[in-house]
């Protein structure tokens, strides 16, 4: 009596294990997207932070609840992700460093799907040259600002310095001096004739920058824009300097 019981009791549970590891029916993603956050005037890259950046929200469609999904974009502004179903989304581009827009409706078909997005940043950050000023062991950039739009004014302006390439507001050693940021209380109107100089102390700043190695630097902008969500830092590419 007890082996039997023993022996049903064990059919029991090999059929639901075998039961709770058969295989779904639901197939896996078949689409990739991929492209680029490209200025609506010039078509150039608009550069991110990687960390705590801007992303493309999206939300596929065809189900009761609507669930976002975020895209990561790289600090040069490209993006790309492999894993992605076919179907129809909405796109957001919000909380980023250009005036957000919304996309309807955009099929992805299960194959390679190249998407730019055209957008308009808050603030171009232009004219850039960074370089080792060596008679006053000094990293100096300069630069002019121009508005995305007339709304837009500068908060503050700063030279960033880190190791790798990606450095930006989350990534960036914390430099000290006067030299290297400049903040705008109140805000201001932006003049692109306006050129901008910003620099790092080297002497300061001797035990994160080190002579014989190579650094990078990129220079931010952030705005003041009401109305349009979180707002980010704008950019220009980044620059590596060998000391």
């Amino acid at each position: 009596m007890k082996n039997t019981i023993f022996i049903s009791c064990l059919i029991a549970c090999l059929t639901m294990a075998v039961t709770s590891c058969e295989i779904d029916d639901f197939p896996g993603p078949d689409a990739q997207v991929f492209g680029a956050i490209r200025d609506s005037l010039d078509g150039a890259l608009v550069e991110q932070d990687i960390q705590t950046g801007s992303q493309i929200e999206v939300q596929e469609l065809g189900f009761q609840t609507l669930v976002s999904q975020f895209w990561v974009i790289k600090n040069n502004g490209e993006y790309r992700n492999n894993l992605v179903f076919s179907n129809d989304y909405d796109i957001y581009m919000r909380n980023g460093n250009y005036f957000p827009y919304t996309l309807k409706n955009v099929t992805i078909e299960p194959v390679e799907n190249e998407i730019d997005f055209l957008v308009v940043p808050y603030i171009r950050v232009k004219n850039c040259t960074i370089a080792h000023d060596q008679a006053n062991n000094r990293i100096v950039a300069t630069f002019t600002l121009e508005a995305g739009k007339p709304v837009v004014k500068v908060k503050s302006i700063r030279l960033y310095a880190f190791s790798d390439q990606y450095v930006g507001e989350y990534i960036k050693f914390a430099t000290t001096g006067t030299g290297f940021s400049q903040v705008f209380s109140p805000t201001i109107a932006i003049n692109p004739a306006t050129t901008y100089t910003l620099s790092i102390d080297l002497a300061s700043n001797s035990t994160l920058i080190k002579p014989g190695r190579s650094y990078f630097f990129r220079v931010g902008a952030m705005a003041d824009v009401t109305g349009v969500g979180t707002i980010r830092t704008n950019y220009a590419p980044n620059v590596k300097v060998t000391l």
